[in-house]
């Protein structure tokens, strides 16, 4: 088989070299063809001079740039210059194991799946920041598998996920509304949903799980707050765009949110205002707000996907 490895990067230096060790190391399948491409998506620190050093055994390697940011184009870049019959994507902030290759695209080679979900873990000191609240509930916004089905998962992650070539007659890229640089979250899930809707298999690989250490400075305050606003717009899109779905008394609930977190602010204390830290409370009407807005300012654009029933019936 054919694999194309694709990793978007943008200043992360440190993070990608670390990311690309771990590939050097990985096993490639008797018999496969493997190439990696790294695509820059404007990056101003040391990413050049690392591609330039960066040196592999076990696979071809190469790199080129996406200037405009945003990660949905910078994937669609790496699609566009690349030709393997598996396309296997992960992220600049990784760790894989050394089966990696292997696992993730056996499901396709072997026909029992056009596209694979891989599992996503964390190192031992994330993973206790994300045990506390307000992270908690929401480990899947830093890329967590845990939540989904083990056997037939709903969607695929960025940071481990792959699917067969064929895969793009039906859905030739990801959204360049959604995700990274852009609306913040939902490119992922909205690949996920068109693929399956074009009939299309999916199925876990949650054994074949990478490890993400993502920049600590996420977990700020400021940070999930940003983050929930980000969820809330990208969910706004998906809710009129993809699920075709009206949302009752919009205004009503928009204004409630407003109120509720100017009383919360009144009644906070100035130790608690000082400590920066938020709430799940906080976060939940940040997200809310973000949402109410954003669905505002899409229902008035005419929706970029047909209904599912008619999609279904163009296959």
């Amino acid at each position: 088989m054919t694999v194309s490895i694709i990793i978007c990067t943008r200043n992360r230096a440190t993070s990608l070299k670390a990311t690309l060790l771990s590939i050097g190391k990985a096993a490639v399948p008797q018999g496969s063809d493997v190439e990696l491409l790294v695509v820059d998506n404007g990056s101003t620190d040391a990413t050049l001079n690392v591609l330039s050093e960066a040196s592999f055994k076990n696979v071809k390697f190469r790199h080129v740039c996406e200037p405009v940011a945003g990660l949905s184009r910078a994937r669609n870049a790496g699609l566009s210059q690349t030709s393997g019959e598996i396309i296997l994507f992960t992220d600049d902030d990784v760790r894989v194991p050394s089966n990696w290759i292997q696992g993730m695209c056996s499901p396709i080679a072997e026909k029992r799946a056009e596209a694979v979900a891989g599992g996503v873990v964390f190192p031992a000191d994330i993973a206790i920041l994300l045990e506390r609240p307000p992270y908690a509930s929401r480990r899947y916004w830093f890329a967590s598998t845990e939540g989904l089905d083990r056997e037939l998962p709903y969607r695929v992650v960025g940071a481990n996920m792959a699917f067969h070539r064929r895969v793009l007659e039906k859905v030739p890229q990801f959204d360049v509304e959604l995700g990274v640089g852009a609306l913040g979250f939902a490119d992922e899930t909205l690949f996920s949903e068109q693929l399956r809707a074009a009939g299309f298999r999916l199925v876990g690989a949650f054994d074949i799980a990478i490890e993400h250490h993502f920049d600590l400075s996420r977990l700020n305050g400021k940070s999930i707050l940003e983050a929930a606003r980000k969820m809330g717009r990208s969910s706004a899109f998906m809710h009129h765009h993809w699920s075709h779905r009206p949302f009752p008394l919009l205004v009503t609930k928009l204004v409630y949110c407003r109120l509720r977190r100017f009383w919360i602010g009144l009644t906070r204390t100035r130790g608690e205002k000082a400590s920066g830290d938020v709430s799940d409370t906080d976060v939940r009407l940040e997200r809310n707000l973000a949402f109410y807005r954003e669905f505002r300012v899409q229902r008035r654009r005419p929706r970029k996907y047909p209904p599912r029933h008619e999609a279904a019936a163009s296959r």
